[in-house]
């Protein structure tokens, strides 16, 4: 039932998508007008983000957002798919799953050294895509540290 869906990343001119995209789905990174501003479209003219949108009739039902990290010595770039995220009336359609291929895609067309992702132990559906996907567990028990005082006016972000 995913024939309906397109998954496509975002590009310079899609910020007003960008904007769509972003607040639908993910309100609270999104505190005030980015487009007016015209940072959504500085975010997607920036080569090294990527934001990948599927699209239910032009409508935003779900989103992939990646970085390129370049390395200090010199090899070749890793991609961080940092968060995914599909809205809950079309989880379990294989939508998440075509957007992590859709990433892999930017990985492969960009010849990074390699693509990973942070996942909570406790989130099955998250690992289950990932491992799904290609993934592989990393036995390396890393540990994730936060400065939560440098956020803008020393608040959290929620």
């Amino acid at each position: 039932m995913t024939d309906s869906i397109v998954v496509r990343r975002l590009e310079h001119a899609d910020s007003a998508l960008f904007r769509e995209t972003m607040q639908s789905l993910k309100p609270s990174a999104c505190p005030h007008s980015a487009s007016e501003k015209g940072e959504a479209k500085a975010w997607l003219a920036q080569s090294a983000n990527i934001l990948i949108a599927a699209l239910h009739e032009d409508t935003p039902v779900g989103f992939a957002l990646g970085y390129l990290l370049d390395r200090v010595d010199g090899a070749a770039p890793m991609l961080f798919l940092y968060e995914i995220e599909v809205t809950a009336a079309f989880r379990r359609r294989g939508i998440g799953s075509r957007l992590v291929e859709a990433m892999k895609d930017v990985a492969r067309n960009e010849r990074v050294v390699k693509m990973w992702v942070q996942a909570d132990p406790g989130n099955d559906a998250a690992r289950a895509l990932y491992q799904r996907t290609g993934g592989v567990k990393n036995e390396t028990a890393d540990l994730i540290y936060v400065w939560f005082d440098l956020a803008h006016h020393g608040e959290s972000p929620a």
